[in-house]
């Protein structure tokens, strides 16, 4: 029998704020024939504000801002206060890849930004730069080290290990921590465009990167009371300060038990990274004052969920910047 995730409640919502970035990492988009999204087509923080209240009166009460890279957008510490305002939202986070953060962080932080994730997929500076294209690593370690201090509910750094790259950093990246309160996630990479193809040969296994983990180490210790929202499996080293995750995003579903749903710049709603279904919920914001109405047709979305899940769809020709990771 397959199991559902209709009664599941959502209760987590991915905001792309943004599809603009400043880095150009080779596993998220080609720049060559990008066309960003003009002003006008793009969500305005009041319209998010609007979406996101609605959308909390029928379960969601946590928000992580994506993009692009969130930071590109002025002012986005405007739109952290215009949510925290939102009573029964209890958490709301960033994913960004640090470029700016280290200057924006007091008032991110002051705003009401409660968790932060930052994307650095190599400490080695050449290497670096090979894969975001750009030599930011002194930047990106400086907003790390000060996001640490800044007594953030967590602090989380997102790996993306590619075969013959950066693989060989995977102990780099677990003696983190050893001494230091963040947690460090492997995410697996998966193929998004199909101009990608040929990086699919670049793919490492998480159940590899635990092993090595493991032979330095020793045995993992599993963290079952770790407070997450997403889905990866949660680890610490004996006597570490931190915590280690690995997202198998290859080689697991998470369906059963998905949680969230995904707002693109654009105003679009999907249910699930890899389905093409989508809602146009600018569209209806931008159409349509009354608030229960908009509600109404929300709710019959979010009800819907499980039938658009990776399980049933093969959706992997986007672009990530586009949708939010």
């Amino acid at each position: 029998m397959e199991r559902s995730i209709k009664s599941n409640r959502v209760n987590y919502l991915r905001v792309s704020v943004t599809d603009r970035c400043n880095l150009r990492c080779v596993y998220c988009q080609t720049f060559e024939d990008k066309d960003f999204l003009p002003r006008s087509e793009i969500l305005s923080y009041e319209e998010i504000t609007k979406i996101v209240s609605i959308l909390s009166l029928s379960g969601v009460s946590i928000v992580r801002f994506t993009g692009g890279e969130p930071l590109v957008r002025p002012q986005i510490e405007k739109l952290i206060s215009m949510i925290k305002e939102i009573r029964s939202i209890r958490s709301i986070g960033m994913t960004t890849n640090g470029v700016l953060l280290e200057e924006k962080l007091n008032y991110l932080k002051n705003s009401g930004l409660d968790t932060v994730n930052i994307s650095i997929d190599s400490l080695k500076r050449e290497r670096y730069k090979k894969i975001s294209g750009f030599d930011y690593l002194d930047r990106v370690w400086g907003s790390v080290v000060k996001a640490i201090s800044a007594d953030f509910k967590a602090v989380k750094l997102n790996t993306i290990l590619l075969k013959g790259i950066n693989d060989d950093e995977v102990l780099d990246f677990a003696e983190l921590t050893l001494d230091n309160n963040i947690y460090v996630r492997f995410i697996e990479y998966f193929p998004t465009v199909s101009d990608f193809y040929t990086l699919k040969y670049r793919y490492v296994p998480n159940k590899l990167v635990k092993e090595k983990i493991e032979r330095k180490f020793g045995k993992l210790l599993p963290v079952s009371e770790f407070v997450g929202n997403g889905p990866a499996k949660n680890y610490t080293i004996r006597g570490a300060a931190g915590y280690i995750g690995f997202i198998n995003s290859n080689t697991e579903f998470f369906c059963h038990n998905c949680n969230r749903i995904r707002l693109s710049a654009s105003g679009n709603l999907y249910p699930c990274l890899f389905s093409s279904f989508n809602i146009n919920v600018k569209e209806i914001v931008r159409k349509n004052e009354n608030e229960r109405e908009i509600k109404k047709l929300l709710d019959e979305f979010l009800l819907n969920k499980g039938n658009y899940t990776k399980e049933k769809t093969r959706r992997y020709k986007f672009i990530m910047s586009d949708i939010g990771g």
